[in-house]
């Protein structure tokens, strides 16, 4: 479903226009793309290793929630 874009904004589908005030938009997976523009996929990132003993995600560095 189509409507006028009351805001600018970016278009998600990279096709290097932004999106301006007036022009017809469409929501695709989330993401605001102009009318008739598909959206870039994307790359979903691999899990992160996660602590046996508080069950978060290990951060980049190392670290995690335990105390």
């Amino acid at each position: 479903m189509t409507f006028t874009a009351r805001y600018a904004g970016r278009c998600a589908a990279d096709c290097g226009e932004q999106i301006a005030p007036g022009d017809e938009v469409e929501f695709v997976d989330d993401q605001l793309v102009h009318d008739g523009c598909t959206p870039t996929p994307q790359a979903e990132r691999a899990p992160r290793p996660v602590c046996p003993d508080c069950f978060t995600e290990i951060a980049l560095n190392g670290a995690c929630s335990c105390p």
